[in-house]
């Protein structure tokens, strides 16, 4: 996961979404219990969140990559609700506590775009938090109070709190968001990983050309190589590259745990 810089909402969400939000708001208060159990629940309008001028802003802002795993999608993600709208879980298993974020459907800060194995298999409805006294339920509660478990890459820097050793990711040893991020998404899972394992390879190939070029400073053909490589490398480490924090924490650490067979 990298920081994600969005650029101002999208007029769509600002003008129909506000208002659809605030009908969600007046369902709900005409019959609470109703929304509570279940019984009723709200039909959020994929049309506005999920709007071509919304899917197109998350796609550039997120340069073609999914908001957690980091991997290229291009136009092929979901939109992502990082509280769920419709109903919530505390842990995996568990019944579905309703409503869920209902206010927050069309609030530009609670979307982004995902892969599909994140967004459908592993966060679902999952939204953890450190204290469940503070759970937002309506839409006037602070959500401000609620300390989420999983990292919001729109609003907090992931590399604080996950780094990687080769293709692995791990929490830092002090953060319970990286530990529960890891865990709640599987972003440790084995395909991840070997995909995350095959780029290092490439790019730790790409770093040997530069350690090489350093003894034959008089090559120039190899001179012009080592050039290409370390603009190579740059690229690699930008936000707009897939798997941008894997690469990061690889160059940092010399590539001493990417083994190449």
């Amino acid at each position: 996961m990298i920081r994600i810089h969005k650029p101002t909402a999208p007029t769509k969400l600002i003008q129909d979404g506000s208002k659809k939000a605030e009908t969600h708001c007046q369902d709900y208060f005409q019959d609470p219990i109703a929304y509570q159990t279940g019984n009723k629940k709200f039909n959020c309008a994929r049309t506005i969140y999920s709007h071509s001028s919304v899917k197109i802003s998350l796609i550039k802002a997120q340069h073609k990559k999914c908001c957690f795993c980091e991997q290229l999608i291009g136009e092929d993600g979901d939109i992502e609700h990082f509280r769920p709208k419709s109903a919530y879980q505390q842990k995996s298993k568990t019944a579905l506590k309703y409503p869920g974020y209902y206010w927050l459907a069309y609030d530009w800060d609670n979307l982004y775009l995902s892969c599909g194995p994140c967004n459908q298999r592993y966060k679902k409805n999952l939204f953890p938090i450190a204290t469940q006294k503070h759970r937002a339920q309506l839409n006037n509660n602070d959500c401000s109070l609620e300390m989420p478990l999983l990292i919001n890459p729109g609003q907090e820097d992931p590399s604080q709190h996950i780094s990687f050793r080769g293709e692995i990711p791990y929490a830092h040893p002090k953060s319970k968001q990286g530990k529960t991020t890891i865990a709640t998404l599987k972003l440790d899972r084995p395909i991840l990983n070997q995909v995350r394992l095959n780029h290092l390879e490439t790019i730790k190939q790409i770093y040997q050309i530069i350690q090489i070029a350093k003894d034959y400073p008089n090559d120039l053909k190899l001179q012009s190589s080592s050039n290409d490589a370390q603009k190579f490398l740059q690229d690699a480490t930008l936000d707009s590259a897939e798997f941008a924090a894997a690469t990061r924490c690889a160059i940092a650490d010399r590539f001493g745990r990417v083994n190449i067979v």
